[in-house]
């Protein structure tokens, strides 16, 4: 499904919509290409109409705090699919989420204790702390802060790119 960055009226991202949402808002008036130009590179083709991949918001809105939800999705992502003890990049079905400090233990199921980790790894450290298993850690766990910088990692490289291009030329 093809994504479009929407804006506040200020220029500050509020959302990744679908496609079709973008278009609802672009026929109602209630946004607008955020481009000068109508670039052909900065548009998305859907059969035969043209959709910008960032529009702009022509009202005033408040955006309310939103929370990341913790989930296996989430952690991997926040971990960039890199395996935090041994440092190697595997896909999402060959990774596991490890208690950094043992569920055996009573640690909790919270951000700042969990990492992605691959099988090997994680039998390796088996129920012990990194320090008692002489694992080092890449980076220490931490709950993400800005919830749309977060989900713009879960989006398409070539679209991340055009946004930034889009901000750089702003």
């Amino acid at each position: 499904m093809q994504k479009v960055l929407l804006l506040d009226n200020q220029n500050r991202p509020i959302n990744i919509c679908t496609w079709k949402r973008a278009l609802i808002l672009l026929m109602k008036g209630k946004a607008v290409n955020a481009r000068r130009l109508n670039d052909i590179e900065s548009m998305i083709k859907i059969e035969n109409v043209l959709i910008p991949n960032v529009i702009k918001l022509t009202y005033d809105l408040a955006v309310p705090y939103k929370e990341l939800p913790f989930c296996r999705e989430n952690i991997l992502v926040r971990d960039e699919f890199i395996c935090q003890y041994c440092g190697k990049k595997f896909p999402a079905d060959e990774l596991t989420l490890d208690h950094v400090f043992p569920k055996s233990r009573l640690g909790p199921d919270i951000w700042e204790n969990i990492v992605a980790c691959c099988r090997h790894c994680n039998q390796k450290k088996a129920d012990r702390t990194p320090k008692e298993a002489k694992m080092k850690l890449l980076r220490r766990p931490f709950r993400p802060k800005d919830y749309l910088i977060f989900e713009l990692k879960k989006c398409p490289d070539y679209l991340v790119r055009q946004w930034i291009d889009y901000f750089e030329a702003s």
